[in-house]
């Protein structure tokens, strides 16, 4: 059923496409710019090291300018690749209450942010020590200093190496400014009170007789959201409060209260305590909810609402310093650098600590047992769990380059490059099961002064992550063939990897409550060796071929080829093919990393079905996990195929359709508890000290009992195919009213197939929630004298929250904004970003599920003020 809504997409696109060039086209009066081919500069375009004169390329790019991020309404670098149709299942952002809350990375086509190359002007940018080392942190990157972002949606480890299987993000940096320029701005959600986000920017620049030096300082922050401010993120019970199911009729409400499990785990009963607490609190924190369905029948929670107190999202607030130059040292030989230096604070909270009460003696008056058991117990006098982390990302840059004119003008580099990440999370008010303990055994009062003192404990996590790379490589042309000239690259670099997170005593040793994670640690070193090959066999046409070896340190070698060819069919007509190889190397943390704990949201379907419950009924729930690593995986390898046109249909009208194809094989990936769970009983999976499920006694009717702890891990044998289809049109013309410049860009998933590793049936799962078969961005600019006005649409298709069921809604949010350039006195901005309030898409039940792929942010309105000098 969801296959028709992409064919509905497509007619509409077909539709509407029409309809803009009829439009757009009749009553335009058109200026042509003609260009001689001599005055064609050859550049340099992501995804080839081979410079050349054409712009759109045997691969696809899609550009983003400066400018095109603030049409948008984008605050910062994140904001603007989270936006992109080619972030196609969304990414990760800000997300409160963990050590990586003030991370944001990029997903292209929904393959994941570790199969996403981050370069910045080409040059790779290593992965965040929080992130384990295998994704980059986009907010690390000042918006202020950004030229343009390229994104190649290809394979391209041929040319950049690992990590490169689902495309590459090149983000490219002014450099060569000339001049002073200042910008101020601000902006308040209507849904949230006060100034809500602040930006201030420097960008200078000095140009001498033999180089030019830019620099830049660009400060951003954005405050956080709490759940409460948001009328689907705050705590609610569904339907009659008496007969409210927990977690079938809750949400932003959790076991961790004050409840009480049966010694054999049968049952689970409301601490005899709860009514005190709910009179001391009140109904709106704590509160006794029937947990027949998720427990068992007879069973009770006294629960604890999160979600009053807790945020979803962090809030940044970001120091960048940034500095460019190049100064000729000698005669064809540049010196060439660049500093950048950024600090990033950012804040997170989570409600009171959530932690398991072991041992609760059965003398312990919250304990309706006679027996020693175990509560569920949220430690509230101890005050919220409040997140602080901060971000140093130091990036050193420097090197020389030139041409040999002896060589026909052959150009060649050579640079160091030197990164150092070092992010430190601190987290107040958890609980100290030592502090519980001593105040057990001395019986001090745990509600008293000194019995929560005594509790109070602070958590420390501390990741590092250093790179150091030397990368040399030539760039000429050697033999005539019919076309011309063959471009020829050769290139040869070495990179080491250090990274490290580690965690406080207390954490590590389990004795701190409401805290997860544990130490990891380890290091790489790589060399490779590259070519590539520009070979223009008639004027019309150009075959590009490319090869790379990589030779890893901790697991072996890999070859990496890659072939494209460019057909110039017409003038204005362009086809395009290309296919390659590519791999990505295990993630450190993958490999080296303790086992960590981790309270995962999981469903048991094994125990719904053998207590007869039905799987529409079965409820979800945080579910004690233990992740491994695996110091035995291999590589995952990939395929990618892309075939294109580019046709321009007049002058000032531009189309580009690319269909593509990727399959990756061996995919390492972290099987979740529900699949764990569902594997070992339908007999799928067998138990290892890795993948297991540990469950209370048989319930009294002799189904299982509650899974209470699972294990899990990371393993190579899944295989992911993605397939689809780009769309974007392009169009600037001039009329007697004014200039019009327009962009609208579609990417439509036909097909996202993941086998499972353990011999599973594979199901197309484009078009189900969370994961979309159509991402549409559209913007159009109206100039005219000093005014621009603009408005941007960002849609994303409606999805099904099962194959076929539960369709969920279409998401579409308009972005408007006004500039006016009032000459030497500057340039006024005034932008409004989601024009009409939209909530995020939510589940069928109301909850919002996938922060990544919706925001939360609601109508913001955004002024900024920039002077140029």
């Amino acid at each position: 059923m969801y296959k028709n809504n992409f064919l509905s997409n497509s007619v509409r696109l077909a539709l509407v496409s029409g309809a803009m060039t009829a439009a757009f086209t009749a009553p335009a009066a058109f200026a042509v710019e003609e260009e001689s081919a001599d005055s064609v500069e050859r550049i340099e375009v992501t995804g080839s090291r081979i410079k050349r004169g054409d712009l759109e390329g045997a691969s696809p790019v899609t550009t983003i300018t400066a400018e095109d991020m603030k049409v948008e309404g984008n605050f910062t670098v994140a904001d603007a690749l989270r936006n992109s149709n080619l972030n196609s299942f969304g990414s990760f952002s800000e997300r409160s209450g963990s050590s990586a809350q003030s991370q944001a990375t990029i997903d292209l086509r929904g393959a994941g942010s570790s199969r996403t190359l981050v370069l910045i002007d080409g040059k790779r940018f290593p992965g965040s020590p929080t992130l384990g080392g295998s994704s980059a942190n986009l907010n690390a990157i000042p918006m202020a200093a950004v030229e343009r972002i390229e994104i190649l949606t290809d394979g391209a480890s041929s040319t950049y190496g690992s990590d490169a299987i689902a495309g590459v993000v090149n983000i490219i940096m002014k450099k060569d400014f000339q001049g002073l320029e200042f910008t101020v701005g601000g902006g308040t959600r209507e849904r949230d009170s006060g100034l809500t986000s602040k930006e201030f920017s420097v960008l200078a620049g000095y140009e001498m007789d033999k180089g030019n030096i830019t620099f830049a300082w660009d400060h951003q922050d954005r405050k956080g959201i709490s759940d409460a401010d948001r009328d689907y993120t705050a705590a609610k019970i569904n339907g009659d409060y008496d007969t409210a199911q927990a977690y079938v009729d809750t949400d932003g409400w959790s076991i961790y209260g004050a409840t009480v499990a049966a010694p054999d785990f049968s049952t689970a009963s409301a601490s005899p305590l709860c009514d005190d607490l709910i009179a001391e609190y009140g109904s709106d924190t704590f509160r006794k909810v029937k947990a027949d369905v998720d427990w068992s029948p007879g069973s009770e929670y006294c629960m604890y609402a999160y979600g009053n107190v807790s945020y979803n999202k962090a809030s940044i607030d970001r120091n960048t310093v940034y500095v460019d130059a190049n100064y000729e040292v000698a005669e064809d030989v540049e010196w060439f650098g660049r500093v950048m230096f950024t600090q990033n604070k950012s804040f997170g909270r989570y409600a009171p600590p959530a932690a398991a009460w072991n041992n609760m003696s059965a003398d312990n008056p919250n304990n309706p047992y006679d027996e020693e058991t175990k509560g569920y117990f949220r430690w509230v006098g101890i005050g919220t769990r409040d997140g602080n982390v901060t971000d140093y990302n130091q990036d050193y840059l420097t090197g020389l380059r030139g041409t040999i004119s002896a060589w026909d003008d052959a150009s060649w580099e050579f640079y160091y490059h030197y990164n150092q990440a070092d992010n430190k999370s601190v987290g107040e008010y958890y609980l100290s099961y030592s502090g519980l303990a001593y105040n057990q055994a001395n019986d001090i009062d745990l509600g008293s002064e000194e019995g929560i003192e005594n509790m109070k404990a602070t958590t420390l996590t501390q990741g590092s992550a250093v790179f150091n790379q030397y990368n040399a490589g030539i760039n000429f042309d050697a033999f005539e063939l019919p076309g011309g000239e063959a471009g020829h690259y050769f290139g040869m670099e070495y990179f080491e990897q250090d990274y490290s997170e580690v965690y406080d005593a207390q954490s590590e040793a389990g004795l701190i409550g409401g805290s997860a994670g544990n130490s990891a640690g380890g290091d790489r070193q790589v060399w490779a060796a590259f070519y590539e090959v520009a070979l223009p066999v008639v004027d019309s046409v150009e075959v590009n071929l490319a090869i790379r070896y990589d030779d890893y340190s901790d697991f072996g070698g890999n070859t990496a080829p890659k072939a494209s060819v460019r057909w110039q069919a017409l003038e204005n007509i362009v086809f395009r093919a290309s296919y390659s190889e590519a791999f990505r190397a295990p993630a450190l943390d993958q490999l080296y990393a303790a086992t960590t704990f981790s309270a995962e949201t999981g469903t048991d379907y094994p125990f719904c079905e053998t207590n007869g419950i039905s799987r529409e009924d079965c409820s979800s729930g945080q579910i004690d996990t233990y992740i491994s690593a695996n110091d035995n995986l291999g590589p995952e390898t990939s395929k990618y195929t892309n075939v294109g046109v580019v046709w321009d249909v007049i002058d000032e009208l531009g189309i580009k359709v690319d269909y593509f194809n990727l399959n990756i094989d061996n995919v390492i990936s972290q099987r979740s508890n529900t699949g764990v769970m569902e594997g070992i009983y339908d007999g799928s999976l067998t138990p290892t000290s890795t993948f297991y499920v540990e469950r209370a006694p048989s319930t009294p009717s002799g189904g299982l009992g509650k899974a209470l702890k699972v294990g899990t891990g990371y393993a190579n044998g899944d295989k992911l195919e993605i397939e689809g289809i780009d769309v974007s049109l392009s169009s600037a013309f001039e009329t007697e009213i004014g200039d019009f410049n327009i962009n609208w860009h579609n990417s439509f998933i036909t097909k996202y197939v993941q086998e499972d590793a353990a011999g599973g049936d594979s199901v197309d799962t484009a078009g189900w929630a969370g994961q979309p078969d159509y991402r549409a961005n559209l913007t159009a600019i109206y100039s005219i004298g000093d005014n621009s006005f603009s408005w941007n649409a960002n849609y994303i298709s409606s999805t099904y929250e099962t194959k076929d069921e539960g369709k969920l809604d279409s998401w579409l949010i308009h972005n408007i904004s006004y500039s006016y350039d009032i000459g030497s006195y500057g340039r006024i901005n005034l932008g409004v970003n989601n024009l009409t309030d939209e909530d995020p898409v939510l589940s069928s039940d109301g909850k919002y599920e996938d922060p990544s792929l919706y925001n939360n942010y609601g109508r913001e309105y955004r002024a900024s003020y920039t002077l140029k000098f």
